[in-house]
């Protein structure tokens, strides 16, 4: 069985960005808005992709550990493909007044590699990397990578690290709508019941053409036109549902972390999800619905026609940001 990269887009490179990002998307889902109280110190996020550029001034201080395999160097984890990098600045990129803000910037990264410089894996590396991931007790992994096949060993795998309190988030694929009427192009690992299936919105909220759909759909976040961290110490633009699925990696983070500071515990996967869903916005059909989910979740949107390019004070860890008049709606 194969894995593949979906199909993304790169929009453009940047081989520096000296003054501070935060895009579109960490804005959409109210991300600053829980900084004052939590970055995600403490959590422990897995990413299985293409590797990491381990000396970007944005990450290296977030990576805790790594692993190859897709050769018998497992030390090796250098991105040449640049996704897995760009995945990484969407969850926890640095708030170091360089560069770009992931979503938990004091989140630590657990890095597996297990696809090659053109997006492609196989069964071997991505379930080596998932126990890897369970032996490592990371409190959720992101998959941002799809097969249209499945076999009783990938979902037992998935299911055992369900079951063992780790929440899976997952893109939901870049099949859009099927040319055949087929009202299902979400593929695997996104299908199955105990994963979150992000699909992608723009900037407007719409969803993007690229995004796949089905009943599996779950949650929506921002996946077009994405500034996040590239390889080679560089920043990119990319667009894909592998974009959205680390904005929800990040907001589960954030989430264990507000759990683990006001309760002395963390949440379930179940509970997890119970979240996203209650605090989601609901578009598209009334309820949940295909394209969207149950709608894009956010911390917190300001009635300002949604505009998530305003640039709001953000404020630092231990600083309650100020609140405008109008009140956040959900």
């Amino acid at each position: 069985m194969r894995f593949k990269l979906g199909k993304f887009d790169v929009v453009d490179v940047r081989t520096s960005q000296s003054s501070e990002v935060i895009d579109y998307g960490v804005k959409m889902i109210g991300a600053p808005l829980e900084w004052y109280e939590t970055m995600g110190k403490g959590i422990k996020v897995g990413i299985i992709d293409t590797g990491i550029d381990v000396k970007h001034e944005d990450l290296q201080g977030r990576i805790k550990e790594y692993a190859n395999f897709t050769s018998s160097d497992r030390q090796n984890v250098i991105d040449d493909n640049g996704h897995g990098t760009h995945v990484a600045g969407i969850i926890a990129a640095e708030k170091n007044n360089i560069g770009v803000v992931g979503v938990a910037p004091q989140a630590d990264l657990y890095i597996a590699k297990a696809f090659d410089s053109k997006g492609s894996a196989d069964f071997g590396a991505v379930s080596r990397s998932l126990m890897w991931m369970a032996e490592r007790n990371v409190d959720v992994v992101n998959m941002s990578f799809s097969s249209q096949t499945v076999n009783k060993q990938y979902y037992r795998l998935v299911s055992q690290l369900y079951q063992s309190g780790i929440t899976l988030v997952c893109a939901a694929g870049n099949e859009g709508l099927s040319q055949e009427g087929n009202t299902n192009t979400i593929g695997y690992p996104a299908g199955f019941d105990q994963t979150i299936a992000v699909t992608a919105v723009d900037i407007y909220k719409k969803r993007a053409d690229f995004s796949s759909v089905g009943t599996a759909a779950e949650i929506a976040a921002a996946g077009v036109d994405i500034y996040s961290c590239y390889k080679d110490n560089s920043y990119a633009t990319l667009s894909g549902t592998s974009m959205a699925a680390p904005s929800i990696t990040g907001a589960v983070a954030l989430l264990q972390a507000k759990a683990l500071k006001k309760q002395g515990k963390k949440l379930k996967p179940e509970e997890i999800r119970t979240m996203l869903h209650m605090y989601s916005e609901d578009l598209g059909e009334a309820g949940r619905d295909k394209e969207y989910g149950y709608g894009v979740f956010s911390f917190g949107r300001i009635r300002q026609d949604d505009d998530v390019n305003h640039h709001e004070n953000t404020p630092e860890p231990g600083k309650k940001p100020s609140r405008p008049k109008s009140l956040f709606r959900r």
